[in-house]
């Protein structure tokens, strides 16, 4: 029983995190937020929008437009979160001299347990192929 392995991190509270899947898992738990967009350290765009999509992949970009955020995690190198206090996180996302600052927002009591449904759906690399399997997964959704 002496025998050691390696241990996966814990973070509690606050963290970075590099690997997509653990950005992921982070990003999930929120659904409107307010957001920061930095150049160098110049603000170029903020706002409120709501989390639509989460994606890590190495082809398709990160989206603000029409108050809706479709997330890709590929687009950045690692993420920081902490708590802002008891009912908001900040996640910031860190790029090549780009800053994506996330604000998570409360949700409202009212969503009931429509909640789920409004959750944003991952898209992970491994499951699209190519472009044309990106389409077929917006259409399926289009379906619901």
């Amino acid at each position: 029983m002496d025998q050691r392995r390696p241990l996966a991190p814990c973070l509690v509270g606050r963290g970075s995190l590099s690997n997509y899947r653990d950005m992921l898992r982070a990003l999930e738990t929120i659904e409107t937020l307010e957001y920061r967009y930095l150049v160098d350290g110049a603000v170029i765009d903020e706002g409120r929008a709501a989390l639509v999509k989460l994606m890590a992949d190495t082809e398709s970009s990160t989206i603000v437009v029409n108050g809706c955020l479709f997330l890709n995690v590929a687009s950045f190198r690692y993420l920081d979160f902490e708590a802002v206090d008891d009912e908001r996180w900040r996640f910031v996302m860190h790029g090549d001299d780009t800053v994506l600052e996330l604000i998570s927002l409360p949700e409202d009591d009212e969503s009931g347990e429509e909640g789920d449904s409004r959750r944003p759906r991952l898209l992970m690399a491994e499951e699209m192929q190519d472009f044309e399997s990106l389409i077929l997964l917006d259409d399926e959704d289009d379906e619901d």
